[in-house]
């Protein structure tokens, strides 16, 4: 079993994977694209991932789920060890992750499924289209100088 740990941002992820003995055996960026997600982790399945369930985390869940096992969201306000760290790199985060992910020592959060987070999304949508429309109707009239 291979735990692997991911702290992803917008433009790459950095990903740590370690074996059941806590040693390393891959450390390093990767590119967003499933492709790339794919072909770095094959090798290591059967995994398990870990990432913080941050902002636009379903993309890449989604995309883990596809090739690994079982994949985890960490709350990322429960992760004491990262969110009270003084230093904050990716290698440390990612490492963290792993770490927690094969001591099961995770502080899990909901991941919702995908059918359930476009729902939210349509729902989303449709609370701000209804306080834009609001916030249009409130207006006062315009003053109009001839």
């Amino acid at each position: 079993m291979h735990y692997i740990g991911i702290d992803y941002h917008k433009r790459y992820s950095y990903i740590v994977i370690k074996n059941e003995k806590g040693e390393v055996e891959y450390r390093g960026a990767t590119e967003h694209t499933r492709e790339a997600f794919e072909d770095l982790l094959k090798p290591y399945c059967p995994g398990k991932a870990v990432l913080e369930a941050t902002r636009n985390w379903g993309l890449i869940y989604d995309w883990l789920e596809e090739v690994l096992d079982d994949v985890a969201l960490a709350h990322p306000l429960k992760v004491r060890a990262i969110a009270e760290a003084r230093i904050k790199t990716d290698k440390i985060s990612a490492d963290v992750l792993a770490d927690l992910l094969r001591t099961d020592l995770l502080p899990r959060a909901y991941a919702p499924s995908k059918e359930t987070r476009g729902i939210k999304y349509i729902l989303r949508q449709r609370m701000f289209y209804v306080r834009i429309q609001t916030m249009v109707k409130n207006r006062p009239p315009p003053e109009v100088a001839f």
